[in-house]
């Protein structure tokens, strides 16, 4: 009898050992793991994709209390961009997000060593400029989302053709320095050729290098487009007011550049490839191996014409007629 009764008391503290065990298990895996997010930026326009990014992020289980996030923004000074780099990989961040191309190579001379995941917001040419050996299977620390904005160089001269009619003559405006060039030049030219334009291409490595070529040129040419360039991104208030001035349409590279004046732009918006991005980041904290995460191209295509800049120019808007704009924007910063 004595021994049955020890038995019960043996079973029911193992059950109770077992059952204790259990909800310290599931207390545990309850708890929410937080993530550092490094980010390197050029410049406080390019964060805006971050902030996108991180919004969406919630939708994706990883909310905002659940982030560690250390910014190091170069303010539009790229020779600070490898310390910053430097600085972020000694702060042992889980993921490096980078917004341009400047910052990405800075990333990734720092990050790969320690095998630190890197997600670019909005590169464009990553195998021609040797991030990455193949955009299906990236094959190391780096993916994330291509602006395209090579492949959509002969879109944005056909959306100047159709808002100026008459265009000719359009003079490609771009920083020597800056990357991207040599694949979006033959692009433009293939699609120069379909549209019956003559094309001339002018280097501009600083401020008044850039206002000299519109003045000189404004006379000779029906539009100016604009390449990707940090230089451009911060000056484009002085494009805008030059633009308008010698009355000559200019084709920016970004929607904020039509917010602050420029006439038109055609591609992917800052915040939709920041939204875009957030998808990429939780699927390397969910455990995906970065290295075989494909480079994505952008969801979402816009036009944008601002309505103001259009009228001092003295181009018609037929909001019925022009099906193909996405969004007309007004200086005050209201749309239609």
């Amino acid at each position: 009898m004595k021994k049955i009764i020890i038995f019960f008391v043996c079973l029911i503290g193992l059950a109770c050992f077992i059952y204790c065990g259990k909800s310290s298990s599931f207390v545990d895996s309850g708890v929410e793991s937080r993530h550092k997010i490094g980010v390197l930026s050029a410049s406080d326009i390019r964060l805006l994709k971050v902030n996108a990014m991180i919004t969406e992020l919630d939708n994706y289980g990883y909310s905002k209390d659940m982030l560690d996030i250390v910014v190091k923004n170069a303010e539009g000074d790229k020779s600070r961009l490898d310390e910053l780099a430097r600085e972020l990989v000694n702060e042992d961040v889980d993921i490096i997000v980078t917004t341009g191309v400047f910052e990405t190579s800075s990333a990734q001379k720092f990050a790969e060593s320690k095998n630190i995941p890197i997600i670019f917001i909005g590169v464009s040419c990553t195998v021609e400029l040797g991030f990455i050996n193949d955009k299906i299977t990236p094959g190391c620390n780096i993916t994330g989302v291509d602006s395209d904005y090579v492949r959509l160089t002969g879109k944005r001269l056909e959306f100047l053709k159709r808002i100026v009619p008459d265009t000719k003559r359009v003079l490609i405006l771009y920083n020597p320095d800056a990357i991207p060039f040599g694949p979006s030049s033959k692009l433009f030219h293939e699609a120069a050729d379909k549209l019956d334009i003559q094309l001339d291409m002018i280097s501009a490595k600083n401020r008044d290098e850039m206002v000299e070529a519109i003045i000189k040129n404004s006379q000779n040419y029906d539009g100016v487009m604009l390449m990707c360039s940090l230089l451009y991104e911060s000056t484009i208030k002085d494009i805008a007011d030059t633009s308008l001035k010698y009355k000559i349409p200019v084709m920016g590279v970004d929607n904020i550049q039509v917010e602050k004046g420029i006439l038109a732009f055609y591609g992917s918006t800052n915040y939709d490839e920041g939204i875009q991005a957030a998808r990429l980041v939780a699927n390397v904290f969910d455990g995906h191996d970065i290295k075989i995460i494909p480079i994505e191209k952008p969801e979402h295509l816009e036009f944008h014409i601002n309505v103001d800049t259009a009228e001092a120019l003295g181009i018609d808007i037929d909001y019925s007629g022009m099906t193909f704009v996405d969004k007309f924007v007004r200086n005050s910063d209201d749309s239609r």
